[in-house]
C-alpha cells in the first residue's frame, strides 16, 4: 500500500457514537464527523440521541434518517455529501458514489464510500453501500487501515458471505463493526441484532475497545484484526 504522501498529523483520536457515527480528531487540530443519526418522527430507532458535537467537516454516506443529523453540528462546521477528492487541512478525503444495499438499492438509492487519508494512515467509511462495488471503487479503496463497515445479526444490510467477500477483496487491516444494536443507544423496535453470531463467524483475532481511542500507524496490525468498540 502507498502511504499518505502530504505532511500530515501523527495520531487520530476515534470517538465512536453508535451506529455508523465516528468523530475522528487529527494532531492538527482538525476533525471529521461521520455519519450522525436521529430518530424520524414515525420510526424510533435510538433512545440516546446524539449530542451536539463540534467538529471541522461533516461527511454523510446518504440521506437517510440514522445517518444524516446535521443539526448537531455548530454553525461553522462544514458538510460533505458529494463524490470527489478535496484535499484540506494536509489531508485527502475521496468520496466514491455508488448504490445503498438492499431495498434502497433497488431504488438506485445513492450512497458515497468516504476514504479519507491522514496521519499516514487511511480510513474507509462503508455507510450503507451494497457489497458489488465496481472495480475502480474496489481499487481505490483497498489495503485501507481502518475499513468502518456495517453488520448485524439480521443481515440487514450486508449478509455474513458478502462481508466475508469485502474483507477477502478490499484486505483492511482493521474491520470496526458498525450500524448494530447496542443496547445503550438503540431502542429494540429498530429491529436491528447485535453482532456476536458474525463475530463468531469470523477467524481473525478480536480486539476489544473503549468507545474512545488513540491511534497511530505503529498501532496497526500487520494482518486483519476485528476491533469492537464498547459504545
Amino acid at each position: 500500500m502507498t502511504r499518505h504522501i502530504l505532511d500530515t498529523p501523527t495520531e487520530v483520536q476515534i470517538h465512536y457514537y453508535g451506529h455508523s457515527c465516528f468523530l475522528l480528531s487529527f494532531d492538527s487540530n482538525f476533525s471529521i464527523l461521520i455519519d450522525p443519526y436521529r430518530n424520524r418522527e414515525d420510526r424510533l430507532w435510538f433512545k440516546k440521541l446524539m449530542p451536539e458535537v463540534n467538529c471541522d467537516l461533516c461527511l454523510i454516506t446518504h440521506a437517510h434518517f440514522d445517518h444524516d443529523e446535521i443539526h448537531v453540528l455548530e454553525e461553522t462546521s462544514s458538510i460533505l455529501r458529494v463524490p470527489g477528492t478535496f484535499i484540506t487541512n494536509s489531508m485527502e478525503i475521496h468520496g466514491f458514489q455508488d448504490i445503498h444495499a438492499g431495498r434502497s438499492g433497488k431504488l438506485n438509492f445513492p450512497n458515497t464510500i468516504f476514504k479519507i487519508e491522514a496521519a499516514n494512515m487511511s480510513f474507509v467509511h462503508w455507510g450503507d453501500n451494497r457489497p458489488n462495488i465496481a472495480d475502480s471503487i474496489h481499487e481505490s479503496i483497498k489495503e485501507p487501515d481502518i475499513l468502518f463497515l456495517p453488520s448485524d445479526d439480521t443481515r440487514h444490510l450486508l449478509s455474513f458471505d458478502e462481508i466475508e467477500e469485502l474483507i477477502r477483496i478490499i484486505r483492511p487491516k482493521v474491520v470496526i463493526p458498525m450500524h448494530y444494536f447496542i443496547d445503550k443507544i438503540s431502542h429494540k423496535e429498530n429491529s436491528l441484532l447485535g453482532i456476536n453470531e458474525w463475530l463468531n463467524s469470523r477467524p481473525e483475532p478480536k480486539k476489544y475497545i473503549t468507545n474512545d481511542f488513540i491511534i497511530n500507524a505503529t498501532t496497526i496490525p500487520d494482518e486483519t484484526e476485528i476491533w469492537v468498540i464498547d459504545c
